[in-house]
Formats: structure tokens, sequence, C-alpha cells
């Protein structure tokens, strides 16, 4: 995984370290769920299909031994 130079202080998402100002660390994308792309005006009124659900995804810090 590529890391990069932080600019201000994190915490890594995976071993809860802390990642102080000018250490490398690296980000990765995670999944919390399924959002629906319809607005509530246009769903209908049975199931939503599959495809009008895509996933919600946020980028969160790792820490340089973590992304090794």
């Amino acid at each position: 995984m590529q890391t990069k130079r932080t600019m201000k202080n994190r915490e890594c998402h995976l071993c809860d370290a802390a990642i102080f100002k000018g250490e490398q660390y690296g980000q990765k994308s995670v999944s919390l769920g399924k959002t629906c792309k319809w607005s509530a005006d246009q769903r209908p009124t049975d199931e939503i299909p599959d495809s009008a659900w895509s996933d919600y995804r946020i980028k969160v810090d790792i820490c340089s031994g973590c992304a090794a």
C-alpha cells in the first residue's frame, strides 16, 4: 500500500495507534453498508430492486505498520 506523510495527528483504524504529524500513513476504503440511489418520490411501493442500491464507502487512516 502506498503511504504518504500526514500533516495532522490521526488514529489508525485497525490498531487504534496514534499517527503523529510527520509520520507515514496509508488510507483504505471501507464499506459501511448500502444506500438507495432513488429519492423518496421515485421509490416504488413494493420492493426496491438491487440495481437501485450502491455501496456507501469512506476512507479510513491506517498506520505504516498495518499498511505493510
